[in-house]
């Protein structure tokens, strides 16, 4: 396999975020490393906070990919809780950085979609407005979120299977939240 610059460059930002904070790498680190220029690196990333984009990317675009199951959601939370468990001692080192609003924001965007998902696919048929549906998708989007934040802050101590079964019990409630709003819309 022909293995690019810019794919030596991401791997050996991988490599070093593995090894210390984000806050603490530097394209000095990265270039020196991959044995390159500085010029070189610049060619392919703008600074290291693309390279974060990009990591972040190219990890939870596919956890919120589409699945004919009808526990799509199911499977999108279990993909994001497990890469980021896999990925710890990156999630360790970004929290531990001032860029940790970077990853919570991909976690947000990608969870939001997946609630967005699942919610529809609940509601569908039910007579309830759409403003309903977004609080609904917004409260239990903010609350996944919270308690991500929370298990990445604590190291991650629990095994995935178990933040995805305490998420199982939670979004039990949700019909009901989507019946009782549809019956308080009819009034």
């Amino acid at each position: 396999m022909n293995v690019t610059t810019k794919d030596k460059i991401f791997q050996t930002f991988l490599e070093i975020l593995n090894e210390k904070p984000f806050d603490k790498i530097t394209v000095r680190d990265i270039v020196e490393r991959c044995n390159i220029n500085r010029n070189t690196f610049y060619y392919y990333y703008s600074d290291i906070y693309e390279l974060l984009e990009e990591l972040f990317k190219m990890e939870f675009s596919e956890m919120v990919s589409k699945y004919n199951s009808g526990f799509r959601w199911l499977v999108g939370f279990s993909r994001m809780i497990e890469t980021c468990y896999g990925n710890k001692r990156i999630i360790n080192n970004i929290c531990a950085s001032k860029s940790y609003e970077y990853l919570e924001t991909y976690l947000f965007k990608s969870c939001r979609e997946i609630m967005a998902d699942y919610v529809t696919e609940i509601a569908a048929g039910k007579n309830i407005s759409r403003d309903n549906l977004e609080f609904i998708i917004s409260y239990h989007q903010y609350g996944v979120i919270g308690i991500i934040s929370e298990w990445f802050r604590t190291g991650m101590r629990e095994e995935p299977q178990q933040i995805i079964k305490q998420f199982l019990i939670v979004f039990e409630g949700l019909l009901p939240a989507i019946e009782t709003a549809e019956k308080r819309e009819k009034r």
